[in-house]
């Protein structure tokens, strides 16, 4: 899913910048996380596939299967498509919106490497952050928790593992941990 080509100072940099993000435009952090909230708060409109025309989902689809993102040059109108129909699952759906939110706050270009490795570890990290995976009962179902697929879950947990040997929590992550809340399971979450 994250491949080793981020260092560990980028991937805290886009930590930090969610929660920023978080901060700046008032985003409590309730877990699972809804991607269409966030986006609305930060003006971007989330289209699913299900409601494009038959000739719009033609087109959709040729972008891509997952979701997409667009904008104006001037970033006025920016949105987030996302394939809602049977061929993708909640939790892709979600993963995938997440992805395209994390290209858009992190104002990729596409001549910029690695962006895709960005754009995964900060869904990741949104939808599933180290300190609430840290912090969280032992038999918690993580892929429930948080609302993704046990794929994601496991890496989350296997990355949340690896930041123990960093020492204490970093500010933005003890304000995660101060500012969060639950409202429960993946699948009862909206997108």
């Amino acid at each position: 899913m994250i491949s080793a080509l981020l260092s560990r100072k980028r991937q805290v940099e886009i930590e930090e910048s969610i929660i920023e993000m978080f901060q700046d435009f008032g985003i409590k952090p309730t877990y699972p996380m809804s991607i269409q909230r966030t986006a609305e708060i930060l003006g971007i409109k989330v289209v699913p596939y299900s409601s494009l025309s038959d000739e719009e989902r033609v087109m959709a689809y040729a972008a891509s299967s997952d979701a997409f993102h667009i904008r104006t040059s001037n970033f006025m109108d920016i949105r987030i498509i996302v394939d809602d129909t049977c061929g993708a699952y909640f939790y892709r759906s979600r993963f995938s919106g997440a992805h395209e939110l994390g290209h858009i706050w992190l104002a990729h270009k596409e001549d910029q490497p690695n962006i895709e490795e960005e754009a995964n570890y900060f869904a990741g990290y949104f939808l599933a952050p180290h300190p609430l995976i840290l912090t969280s009962p032992a038999n918690t179902n993580f892929a429930e928790a948080f609302g993704v697929s046990i794929d994601c879950a496991s890496f989350a947990y296997d990355q949340a593992n690896s930041r123990v040997n960093e020492g204490s929590w970093r500010p933005h992550e003890q304000w995660l941990l101060e500012k969060s809340t639950w409202i429960g399971g993946g699948l009862l979450s909206q997108m």
